[in-house]
């Protein structure tokens, strides 16, 4: 996926500012989280899962 470099990259970033990698990760998901239900995009991230890669 293109976008997982720059989430290392945040990640690492983070690291040096004193995060712990778990918190960096638990704060990106729950964002992700938080846009999809601003979004209303429940059904759309439904059908993207069940989608095959690729």
């Amino acid at each position: 996926m293109a976008i997982e470099i720059p989430l290392q990259e945040i990640v690492e970033a983070t690291a040096k500012a004193g995060w712990e990698e778990a918190e960096v990760l638990t704060a990106i998901i729950k964002g992700a989280d938080n846009l999809v239900l601003a979004h209303g995009s429940n059904a759309d991230l439904d059908a993207l899962l069940k989608a095959p890669a690729a």
